[in-house]
């Protein structure tokens, strides 16, 4: 009988980067175990029926909002002790579990220290971003960072994470954390040869539509490249649900730049996209890692990225640039730099999905 795993994340299992990540594993080790998971929120997600068929279930805690800060407060400072009891049932009803991989960043201590209560042989939390340095937060989120991440050490059997910035961010400095390289996957991110160079300059961004992904600092920049290169064309691949979203869409529109922008769905052919296009743009506030940019190299794609993006997704092929330098400087620099639309296919191999299963595995048999 294959051993139970519970999975747990913060959201949804929407098509973006941890659901795929989590989707990945799921899809590599159910053979070996049976994959529960607990997502805080309500909303149904694109991966939801695909996990449903490998024999798991789908639990949900969403997160309760009252509207005003004080409660807000108060549900954040109660929230770790909410997310022990529920999730020490959870664990008591459906278990027994050969392990719990959170997944939910600073929430992940509430969930460890249950399964640790529960005698989890295995708890691995897994984090998948940078957090803002403490200092420049206020002292209820230092202190509340602090309770959480001693939680966090003292109830883990693993500590994880994308990248070395992530760990030192989420657990502390001096936290004993290993890297874990998101994976992509390489049998699809394969170019055709020979490699496409189209003659126009093609850009591309992949993403959910958010202000973390800053969609609209994307089109500022193709605003600025159309006055040079009138024949420059964008393509957004992504979410586009909510607000953020629809803004970009109207920007577009009030630009008259309808005819130069192509919106795809998240499920789009991306690996196509990516063999049409000659530069992936990346100017995301936060990122534990950005496996698209990955993707990207593999494909061929020079990569322009803000300089918050930890330097372990270079593979040869991205340059780093502050958002804080504004639009223009980044137009700019690809029309001065003829070599980043002069497509080169990257070595990637660090990141492959085989590899990035083996250690999961192996953090699972522990």
């Amino acid at each position: 009988m294959k051993e139970r795993i519970l999975l747990i994340s913060s959201g949804g299992l929407k098509k973006s980067g941890v659901p795929s990540v989590l989707m990945t594993v799921v899809r590599g080790l159910s053979n070996r175990y049976v994959f529960d998971i607990l997502l805080h929120t309500d909303e149904e997600g694109y991966f939801d029926k695909e996990f449903l068929s490998y024999g798991g279930k789908i639990f949900r805690l969403p997160k309760k909002h009252f509207g005003f800060k004080v409660f807000e407060r108060i549900r954040e400072v109660l929230r770790p002790l909410h997310l022990y009891s529920h999730t020490r049932k959870l664990i008591r009803n459906n278990g027994p579990y050969r392990a719990v991989h959170c997944n939910n960043d600073f929430d992940s201590a509430g969930c460890a220290a249950a399964a640790a209560k529960e005698k989890v042989p295995v708890r691995v939390c897994h984090t998948h971003r940078t957090w803002e340095d403490d200092s420049s937060m206020g002292l209820l989120t230092r202190l509340y960072r602090a309770s959480c991440r001693k939680a966090i050490i003292r109830s883990s059997t693993a500590l994880i994470g994308c990248s070395a910035s992530a760990n030192s961010s989420t657990y502390g400095k001096d936290a004993t954390a290993t890297v874990v390289y998101n994976p992509y996957e390489e049998d699809r991110f394969s170019p055709s040869l020979p490699i496409n160079n189209p003659k126009n300059l093609s850009l591309i961004q992949v993403g959910y539509f958010c202000k973390n992904k800053n969609q609209l600092f994307t089109l500022e920049v193709f605003n600025e490249l159309k006055k040079s290169r009138p024949d420059a064309h964008l393509t957004y691949i992504g979410d586009r649900k909510g607000s953020y979203g629809e803004n970009v869409e109207s920007k577009v529109k009030e630009s008259g730049l309808e005819s130069s922008v192509t919106f795809l769905a998240p499920d789009a052919d991306i690996p196509k996209a990516m063999e049409e296009s000659n530069i992936l743009l990346f100017p995301s506030g936060n990122e534990g890692f950005g496996i698209v940019l990955i993707e990207a190299q593999s494909m061929g794609l020079h990569c322009v990225s803000s300089d918050t993006v930890p330097r372990e997704t270079d593979r040869g092929g991205v340059v780093y640039r502050p958002v804080s330098s504004g639009a223009k400087a980044w137009a700019d620099l690809i029309l001065s730099d003829k070599t980043l639309r002069e497509k080169k296919v990257q070595d990637c191999s660090t990141f492959s999905t085989a590899h990035f299963l083996e250690t999961i595995n192996s953090l699972y048999s522990l």
